[in-house]
């Protein structure tokens, strides 16, 4: 009897992580379910069984969950969509013979998913971020400017809950927002402007963080750990350049901070975790808790990172049916080039 894998609502790499998952299932003992409420989304097209979902939120969409793992006998639930929702009832999918591959906990999950509560919560002595000022009004943000400004050449802004990088934006002091239309620089923002935009706004939802910008070498790093055990950890160091390949790389202090922030929130299962070098050195960006859009191209390195999440997750003896064919993974590739376009059936072990 196959074991079932269910990837609800998520992003569109969905159907890149079952590709993967699917390559490392020799033997064929997986079932890969998928669902999203876009009955056109990417996951169809590598789903061995595809779902419509209906349009449901909050404790209504977790009761839908518990009760389409009941009905297709859902064996691991590998959830996107309501992902907090669906840690704070845990115990009901346990319940019903469902594993759930979470990341973190619900309060873990709540924090990281909070970039200002984040930069709290981080040890800055092993672990630093950006300098950071959360901001909920002008005045806020007037004193806050006065402030980093006065240590940091160039500021940033952007919303204390996002994905994507959506709402960023770098803080000009020069020029207007016609001038950077005209040079196509979509994140730049012209501070007079942001100003006057902020007037007469008694708060912000949800609150702002204004932040030293961070101008050098950015690593984006996938990572496979078991409760905060890191197993395994990519790093992709990415150029500011255009079409510039990413890079493979093993950075001491990268490789160190990946392993404390992991140990420190008690990481799980398949997760990315975002550096940038600034003029005070490397510092943490964020922790995203779900595979990055650039983990199926992290696995050029030979480390399946999807199936290697989900064989922990299952239950042991799944995991002792899926290892007794499963070959080991190679050695990470130093020093590799990788775009952003390889596609992941070129990827398999």
């Amino acid at each position: 009897m196959p074991i079932k894998i269910w990837f609800n609502k998520s992003f569109s790499v969905t159907h890149n992580l079952l590709d993967l998952i699917r390559q490392g299932d020799i033997d064929n003992n997986l079932q890969l379910l998928a669902s999203h409420s876009v009955n056109t989304a990417m996951a169809r097209l590598a789903a061995d069984d595809w779902f419509v979902e209906p349009e449901l939120s909050g404790q209504a969409y977790v009761d839908w969950c518990l009760q389409f793992c009941a009905e297709q006998h859902v064996s691991l639930f590998v959830p996107g969509k309501a992902a907090i929702n669906i840690a704070r009832r845990l115990n009901e999918f346990l319940d019903i013979g469902t594993r759930v591959l979470l990341c973190a906990d619900a309060d873990t999950l709540i924090l990281l998913d909070n970039k200002a509560a984040f930069s709290a919560a981080v040890n800055q002595a092993s672990t630093p971020t950006a300098e950071t000022i959360e901001i909920n009004s002008l005045s806020e943000f007037q004193a806050a400017y006065a402030d980093l400004r006065q240590r940091h050449s160039t500021l940033c802004l952007k919303p204390s809950v996002s994905v994507f990088g959506l709402g960023f934006r770098i803080i000009d002091e020069s020029h207007d927002a016609l001038e950077h239309i005209l040079a196509g620089q979509e994140q730049m923002l012209n501070i007079h402007e942001l100003t006057r935009a902020m007037q007469g706004k008694p708060d912000f939802k949800p609150s702002l963080i204004l932040m030293e910008f961070l101008a050098g070498e950015e690593w984006s790093v996938d990572c496979v750990a078991e409760y905060g055990e890191l197993i395994y950890a990519i790093q992709r160091r990415k150029s500011n350049e255009l079409s510039t390949p990413q890079y493979i790389d093993n950075h001491p202090d990268i490789a160190r901070m990946t392993d404390v922030l992991t140990q420190q929130f008690k990481l799980n299962g398949l997760f990315n975790i975002q550096f940038r070098m600034g003029e005070r050195g490397i510092r943490v960006l964020e922790i995203n808790a779900r595979p990055s859009g650039g983990s199926p191209v992290a696995c050029a390195t030979g480390v399946n990172l999807p199936f290697e999440s989900i064989l922990r997750a299952l239950a042991p003896e799944a995991q002792a049916l899926l290892r007794a064919r499963t070959p080991p993974a190679k050695a990470q590739t130093l020093g590799l080039h990788i775009h952003q376009t390889m596609q992941p059936c070129a990827l398999a072990l």
